[in-house]
């Protein structure tokens, strides 16, 4: 808790100093130097931050920040004093001369000095003494320069070099340094000035140390002298003084003196020592306390010697179970234990006895050392062997009871140094040695001890059973003596049994071993208390064990919670809690939870030197975590650090090896490093050769791998190869049922699908579909997968219905998998909803591809060419809805996104021939042909001769037909259709429509015979193509009657329309909208033959289909002219006009104005009439 208040506080007294900082950084870029009050006030307010910044130094050393962490590095606060020299050189420096120490006129000023001082103080305690000297050398000249030679500044410097120069262990110059500072500061502050006082006791320190011992003890008198009037002979500083003068009164053999000296220190010390947690002022009391024991000793009192030695060794005793007590109080008591094991064997000795009292009280003091050595001071050789000369004790007296608790210890040493047949055997020992002490009575709760320690060397050593045979005789005699209640030493043994048992696998019992444990360990010690922490952690494994996550993770979080309220943040069991959490969240995917939690442990680790294999398992989950969100490159430095250790440890030739570079191939292929991969590949078949056979299921894993990797790299025949004998293997080795059989199945079918072998491919996928089904799993993405490429090859086979059948599975899974916001719903939603389309699904279609364009623009990386592609789709759809205009933004918003795809010639051809087509179709015949001729060149850049080109090619014509360019488009038409022959056959429909279109064009040259020729060669293909009774037969007829009808051959004429009303009664019934067209012609053609009676028949025909129809007002409207003028050539006048009335209705509701040439006609036809009914005769 202290620690953490430190932390805290050294934290906010950092960010003041930043604070701090920044503000002086501000001021000092600023404009200056042009003098007056703005000068001044810079000056001012900079050396306020800079003696700011200096105090926030000293109050972070005050703290214990002064410890510089790493070599090299400076403590925070040698940064802050740094820093408050630095903004103290900017506010009275030269501004760039080069001086540290100079005022703004180029003198030295004294504030400078003072952070030097401190900076050099600083040094001083980290034994960094040249840079100290440098920095008093600097601080002397400047307060030399600022205040003269002799003032207080001067004294304090020259009074730290001579403690400086002591500490070298130059006394000669720290004398001189000394006493030239206490010269000083008798002149300046008088003879009786505490620091006049604290200079005599470093002269006299010195003084005695070049063995001028007369002469230390005038200085220490004159001390002490001062001090009893300044301070009072009852202070604490008066006691140290007195203990100095004592000293040197021993050097001099004046013992008397200075045990007199002693005891008055020691009544002060005493006296002012009443706060237990002092443990400096009980280190003074202990020191006196050992010099009196001294003199006596000196003097040959060796009882009064032990009885002050004793004492002190009780007082030291209780300072060193202190946690505050350092590794120093700890070396005074060892020493003091030496002082008073020495004298009792030196009176023993003296009183010629057998030794046996000496021996009672020293084996237990060697035994009090060893374990010092052992537990405080890490060092186990000299516990050893004071534990030892211990043992050797008690074998003299015979005490076989601690001649068990030695052997304990000893045991218990030999543990923590790994070597455990000799801890067993000292346990083993101590077990018959107690034994033998208890008088008969074997069950005490020593026995029950060493019998629990037995137990962990077995279970260190493996031999599971045998400890849980010592644990619970452990138990069982724990329980008599403790009785039915909850104890910590019971629930110490229950802990172990469940560790046991959870090593040997029987979960149930180990919990209930934890659980009981916990109990007694939450009822004895409370809620928070380590022990509690380390029974929720192995209660956590073994829910994890049994795959109750949501009970390990709460466990485990409780267990880690109270370590960091226990322990050090890098303390090893915290790491180990956190290891296990780490693996569980990322098993459960939580990756921002598991990588922290890793990332510490790891940290942990690696101060342990015997964790080496630990910290690869948590660079492989690392690696594991950062792989699923696709940090690729973390991923594969984690495994990368992992292999080295791997390596280290058990050789490059050992299958973990393999396994790590298994999975570092997986990432670089992710990451399209291939090559990378194929090393990392060929390395773990090297390692596979000298392991494994042949036929071993890790070779069938790699070979699905390198597949994947040839795959990619469109090597589709090895890498069928290596699929192939990937399920041979895995088919051999395993249940015909297995997963990964069926994930071999997938693989296959996918690339014979690739090939073209799309019988192949349906039956591997429908064989991996079954063993999913019968495994129960279809649940799952190998599944979904499998449907998609079964989808896939069913389209291939022209199954429609079934593709689509396969495809809407995989949607549903992945939609039950992911999500249908994932992207794998809308990788798989992107291929249903293209399925649909083709399969005239439009609705459907519509809706999939929307909301795949929707969820694309979601997500960071969006797919650009599955994106194009489906707003292309939609743009299509928009156009079968009427809605061109709608159509036009998708295809726009495609073709922007195929413009910026590499090799984009065909992708954007594609769109600007679906743009060319909705201009086309909005007769914005120029913007239309631009698309039309940009499509084109890119089509004949990238690819030569197509259909696609060809219909280019065809459009082209037709607009410059439709524009009157009928040479261009007779060129461009002809062209087309030698293209369509060339690439997919005379017999084709696009050959039949070009020649359809060129025929117009020579009818519009008036080039009859060519324009009949032309329209009969595209009859002959359609007949050819879709038999005699086809609605494009009607077409090509209508056209070949057209050209009749202007070679004035009538007969022909009717003959085609005929044969054509025929064919679209059969396809389309009586009431087509087409019926009536043909019709009309017909009764156009018996007009023209002045047939007028079958004309009207025609012409009624036709008006009664069209006015039901109500779509085609224009026709409507040519068909009431036509009739009007059949009443006009038998002069009915009057229906003429009612007709031709009716017909200019029918016109201006077209959207025909009335100087349309039909208008007009109808309009000079109504005149013509009217004239004939009512002008006068």
């Amino acid at each position: 808790e202290a620690e953490r208040w430190r932390g805290r506080h050294l934290e906010v007294l950092v960010s003041l100093s930043a604070l701090l900082r920044r503000r002086a950084g501000e001021e000092s870029g600023r404009a200056s130097g042009g003098g007056g009050d703005d000068d001044a006030r810079r000056t001012r307010l900079l050396g306020e931050i800079g003696e700011a910044v200096q105090l926030v130094g000293e109050a972070i050393g005050a703290l214990g920040g002064g410890t510089a962490v790493g070599p090299g590095r400076r403590s925070a606060e040698m940064e802050q004093y740094e820093a408050a020299l630095a903004i103290k050189t900017d506010a009275h420096g030269c501004g760039g001369t080069g001086s540290t120490d100079g005022g703004t006129d180029g003198t030295p000023h004294e504030s400078v000095a003072d952070a030097l001082f401190l900076m050099g103080r600083h040094h001083q305690r980290s034994r960094s003494y040249r840079s100290a000297q440098r920095c008093y050398d600097r601080a002397l000249r400047t307060y030399r320069a600022v205040l003269g030679h002799e003032c207080i500044p001067v004294s304090s410097v020259l009074h730290d070099i001579g403690v400086m120069y002591h500490g070298r262990g130059d006394h000669g110059a720290a004398r001189k340094c000394l006493g030239r500072s206490l010269s000083m500061r008798i002149a300046l502050l008088g003879s009786d000035d505490l620091s006049v006082a604290d200079g005599h006791c470093w002269v006299g320190k010195i003084e005695r140390e070049r063995g001028e011992y007369r002469r230390a003890r005038e200085c220490f008198l004159e001390a002490h002298r001062i001090k009893v009037g300044r301070l009072g002979k009852g202070h604490v500083g008066t006691a140290e003084v007195l203990q100095n003068v004592g000293v040197v009164c021993d050097d001099l053999g004046w013992h008397s003196e200075s045990l007199s000296c002693y005891r008055d220190a020691l009544l002060i010390r005493m006296a002012n020592n009443t706060d237990p947690s002092d443990l400096d002022g009980s280190a003074d009391v202990c020191e006196s306390l050992e010099c009196i024991a001294n003199v006596y000793r000196a003097r040959g009192e060796a009882d009064r010697a032990l009885q002050f030695f004793g004492q002190c060794l009780r007082r030291r005793r209780r300072v060193v179970s202190d946690p505050a007590s350092t590794r120093s109080h700890v070396t005074s008591l060892l020493q003091t234990y030496e002082d008073v094991i020495l004298l009792t064997k030196s009176q023993a000795k003296l009183r010629s006895d057998d030794g046996a009292a000496s021996d009672a009280r020293v084996g237990p003091l060697l035994v009090e050392m060893g374990t010092l050595y052992d537990q405080r001071l890490g060092k186990q050789s000299r516990a050893l062997v004071h534990y030892q000369k211990g043992l050797q004790v008690f074998q003299r007296t015979k005490d076989y009871g601690q001649i068990g608790s030695a052997l304990c210890l000893i045991g218990s040493v030999h543990v923590r140094r790994g070597d455990g047949d000799k801890a067993l055997k000292c346990y083993r020992d101590s077990l018959v040695m107690r034994r033998l002490s208890s008088g008969g009575n074997g069950e005490t709760p020593e026995i029950a001890e060493t019998l629990h320690s037995i137990g962990n060397c077995e279970a260190k050593d493996g031999r599971f059973e045998d400890c849980l045979e010592s644990y619970n005789s452990a138990l069982e005699m724990k329980r008599k003596v403790f009785g039915d209640v909850d104890h910590v030493s019971i629930a110490k043994t229950e802990h172990c049994i469940g560790l046991a048992l959870l090593q040997l696998g029987q979960y149930d019992e180990a919990l209930t071993s934890f659980d009981s444990s916990l109990k007694a360990r939450r009822s004895q010690l409370g809620q928070d208390h380590l022990d509690v922490a380390f029974s929720l952690h192995s209660i956590g494994r073994i829910y994890l064990h049994q795959g109750n996550e949501d009970e390990a993770t709460t466990c485990l979080i409780e267990s880690m919670r109270i370590k960091k309220l226990r322990l050090p943040e890098n303390h090893v069991s915290l790491a180990e809690t956190q290891h296990l959490l780490g693996s569980l969240y990322t098993k459960k995917d939580r990756h921002s939870d598991s990588i922290p939690m890793l990332k510490s442990a790891l940290v942990a680790y690696k101060s342990c030197r015997d964790c080496e294999v630990i910290k690869s398992d948590v660079l492989d989950l690392l690696g594991a975590a950062y792989a699923r969100i696709g940090e690729t490159g973390h991923a594969i430095l984690s495994y990368e650090h992992s292999l080295k250790i791997k390596k280290a440890i058990v050789g490059r030739e050992d299958v973990a090896c393999a396994n790590v570079l298994m999975e570092i191939g997986r990432l670089k292929s992710a990451k399209e490093d291939i090559d990378g991969a194929l090393i990392a590949f060929k390395e773990v078949k090297r390692i596979h050769k000298l392991t494994y056979s042949k036929n071993h299921l890790k070779n069938a894993e790699l070979l699905i791998l390198v597949g994947l990797i040839q795959e990619r790299l469109n090597n589709e025949d090895m890498a069928l190869r290596c699929f192939a004998e990937a399920l041979r293997i895995r088919r051999k080795l395993l249940d015909s049922n297995h997963r990964d059989v069926a994930h071999a199945l997938v693989h296959a079918g996918r690339l014979f699908q690739a090939n073209g072998d799309h019988f192949k491919s349906y039956t591997f996928l429908n064989e991996a579909i079954g063993i999913f089904k019968n495994l129960d799993e279809t649940d799952t993405d190998q599944c979904a997968d499998a449907y998609r490429e079964l989808g896939r090859s069913q389209l291939f086979n022209g199954d429609s219905e079934s593709a689509l059948v396969s495809l809407e599975k995989c949607l549903d899974l992945r939609e039950g998998i992911h999500g249908c916001d994932s992207e794998k719903w809308a990788e798989i939603a992107y291929d249903v909803g293209i399925a649909k389309f083709d399969s005239g699904h439009y609705d459907d279609a519509a809706d999939l591809l929307e909301q795949y364009v929707r969820l694309q623009n979601t997500f960071d990386k969006a797919d650009a060419v599955g994106l194009s592609n489906a707003l292309l789709h939609l743009g299509k759809l928009s156009v079968k809805r009427r809605d061109p205009d709608d159509g036009l933004k998708f295809f726009e918003e495609a073709l922007s996104l195929r413009r910026d795809l590499e090799d984009n010639e065909m992708a954007v051809s594609e769109v600007l021939f679906e743009i060319g087509m909705v201009r086309d179709s909005k007769k914005q015949y120029q913007e239309s042909l631009a698309c039309y001729e940009e499509s084109l060149a890119l089509r004949q850049s990238a690819t030569g001769e197509d259909e696609e080109t060809a219909d280019t090619i065809s459009r082209i014509g037709e607009l410059r037909r439709m524009k009157g360019q009928f040479d261009v488009a007779m060129e461009n038409l002809s062209s087309a259709i030698e293209m369509y022959k060339r690439t997919v056959g005379e017999s084709h429909l696009s050959v039949a429509s070009t020649y359809h279109s060129l025929g117009y064009v020579y009818d519009a040259k008036d080039d009859q015979k060519m324009a009949m020729k032309c329209h009969r060669d595209g009859l002959s293909v359609r007949k050819i193509l879709l038999g005699g009774n086809h609605v494009k037969i009607a077409s090509s007829l209508d056209d070949v009657a057209g050209v009749y009808q202007k070679q004035q051959d009538h007969e022909k004429a009717l003959k085609c329309l005929r044969e054509a009303l025929r064919i679209r009664k059969l396809n389309l019934g009586n009431d087509d909208m087409e019926i009536g067209k043909t019709l009309f012609g017909m009764g156009i053609i018996f007009a023209a033959i002045d047939d007028n009676g079958k004309a009207m028949e025609c012409y009624l025909a036709s008006i009664e289909i069209t006015a039901a129809d109500g779509t085609n007002p224009k026709l409507q409207a040519q068909t009431l002219h036509q009739i009007g003028c059949v009443y006009a050539a038998r002069c009915n006048y009057r229906e003429a006009l009612k007709n031709w009335r009716t017909c200019l209705s029918k016109y201006r509701e077209s959207g025909l104005s009335d100087d349309n040439y039909m208008v007009a006609c109808t309009l000079g036809n109504i005149e013509m009439a009217e004239s004939a009914l009512f002008s006068p005769a």
